[in-house]
């Protein structure tokens, strides 16, 4: 009897070579005379995946497979509790199984291709996609260097562009505006959650000035929100930050590929400048290159046909949007479940270079200007 591939395994261990071959089979990567007999399997990452669990499958097949792919990367649900409230309050497996199959072959920029992905429900989905492991994976402790935030400067402003004030149409309705809605009231219930609980673990690493700004600067995020979906604005990553980002090896390899859109939304391109920028690089290096990258990656946009859009734009746009990012700070440091010394590090070194990105552009003084 044949396998569906859509009553789909929700955990790694559940996963069988017969419905990997149906899976593959199902999208026409794998020839109707083969099939999976046996798969090694190993975890990507510990730490890596917040939302997901992620594992790279090698399977073994008989009969003639063709350019079946000799290994692919699994993805599945969270089984960490606090962390898959999160993912379901935001929508994030829907968000993303919907990218991957309506839009990621338009996205200007190198991502991985999908063999298989399907979701039910909030709490459900399953993705199959190609393996990147001979890329470079980025490392959100380790930081982003300036060679690689100017090539993940450019690779947005394609990504940006090719979406470009085109996103307000019936295709995009899984896409969720920044604000109003869902997601804007969840990332506002969070960061108010989260708040004395993030300042409870990670207070020395938080300037004095934010601390003080608690209320003023919770009561400026609807605000804040509100004005990320003023135009000009396109469909963003939502998470674009080094552990999402694989960097080519090889000549045939592109420079860099993202993966793991399931923040992605419609608002202005600035914030995933921004939250590469100030959550991934070093602080000194950050402020004494930012202006730049900002302009690397405004330069990109009109370089790909955007127009009017201005490096003093640009920048005042950056600058408000470091600002805002504080709210991602809270909710991803206040209430998500590390689970391991990893994860910490993680919320560690981004708490600490929002800080000093605030306190360094004297930040607390824009709340008023929203």
């Amino acid at each position: 009897m044949a396998v569906d591939p859509n009553k789909y395994p929700l955990r790694p261990n559940d996963i069988t070579s017969e419905w990997l071959t149906a899976a593959l089979q199902w999208g026409g990567h794998l020839p109707s005379d083969a099939a999976v007999m046996s798969m090694q399997r190993r975890p990507v990452g510990e730490g890596v995946g917040m939302l997901g669990l992620i594992e790279v499958v090698t399977p073994t097949y008989s009969g003639n497979a063709g350019n079946a792919p000799q290994s692919v990367v699994v993805k599945y649900p969270t089984e960490v509790e606090a962390n898959l409230v999160v993912a379901t309050t935001f929508n994030v497996y829907q968000r993303e199984v919907l990218f991957c199959q309506r839009v990621a072959p338009r996205a200007g920029m190198r991502v991985p291709k999908v063999f298989f992905s399907a979701f039910n429900g909030e709490t459900s989905f399953i993705i199959v996609m190609e393996d990147l492991s001979e890329y470079t994976m980025g490392d959100q402790v380790d930081g982003c260097s300036i060679t690689r935030a100017e090539v993940a400067m450019r690779e947005l402003g394609m990504l940006h562009a090719s979406f470009w004030e085109k996103v307000d149409t019936a295709e995009y309705e899984f896409l969720p505006y920044h604000f109003p809605g869902i997601h804007a009231e969840a990332m506002l219930g969070g960061a108010k959650a989260g708040w004395d609980n993030m300042v409870s673990i990670f207070g020395d690493l938080i300037c004095d000035e934010i601390k003080s700004s608690k209320d003023r600067l919770l009561d400026a995020v609807p605000r804040m929100q509100q004005w990320l979906v003023q135009h000009p604005y396109t469909l963003i990553h939502g998470d674009f930050r080094m552990d999402n980002l694989m960097f080519g090896t090889k000549p045939a390899h592109s420079a860099l590929a993202a993966i793991d859109f399931q923040g992605a939304l419609r608002c202005k391109g600035i914030q995933d400048v921004a939250y590469l920028l100030s959550h991934n690089m070093d602080a000194k290096e950050c402020r004494a290159n930012e202006q730049r990258l900002v302009e690397l990656w405004r330069s990109t946009l009109e370089a790909n046909g955007v127009r009017g859009y201005t490096s003093e734009q640009a920048w005042d746009d950056y600058k408000r949007a470091v600002l805002y990012l504080w709210v991602y700070v809270a909710v991803i440091a206040g209430t998500l479940d590390p689970t391991n010394e990893r994860g910490k590090a993680f919320m560690s070194a981004m708490v600490s270079r929002s800080s000093a990105a605030i306190r360094d552009l004297d930040l607390i003084a824009l709340i008023d200007s929203f």
